[in-house]
């Protein structure tokens, strides 16, 4: 039951998650391209909840993981569901190590938009890091659900 909780949470924190990641990678990619003069509260809000709900995914995750699996997810009946384990237990690290990999690369996009005094420098280091750490985030949970 806590399981369950817990990995709702965690669907929904992501969902929320990538919403907030589209709207923040287009509002800053459109502040760079058309040469915006301020990097408002909006983007600054958006970039906070954008770390946050990553960190947040990223410990809900761990917690899932490392200690609430279900007892019956890994039931072995055959060859195959050996297989089918290994093949889930690889992806679930894969997706931890990109989610991972995206959170430092936010953490530092966060660093180099706070200490830029240009506004135009803000939205680019905002574009570049928060924008791959979109793209990676994307792509590991394409890929881990579709392997799921």
């Amino acid at each position: 039951m806590m399981y369950h909780l817990i990995l709702n949470i965690h669907i929904w924190t992501s969902v929320l998650f990538i919403f907030i990641s589209i709207v923040l990678t287009i509002m800053v990619t459109r502040g760079y391209f058309l040469k915006k003069e301020l990097y408002g509260r909006n983007c600054i809000y958006l970039e906070n909840s954008f770390i946050l709900l990553l960190y947040l995914g990223l410990i809900l995750g761990f917690i899932l993981y490392f200690f609430m699996e279900p007892t019956n997810k890994y039931m072995i009946h055959s060859v195959a569901d050996v297989n089918r384990i290994l093949a889930l237990r690889f992806w679930s690290i894969e997706h931890f190590s990109v989610m991972l990999f995206a959170l430092i690369l936010a953490q530092i996009g966060k660093i180099f938009t706070s200490r830029s005094v240009s506004h135009h420098a803000k939205f680019k280091y905002a574009m570049i890091y928060y924008g791959a750490a979109t793209i990676a985030t994307l792509t590991s949970m394409s890929f881990y659900l579709a392997n799921r």
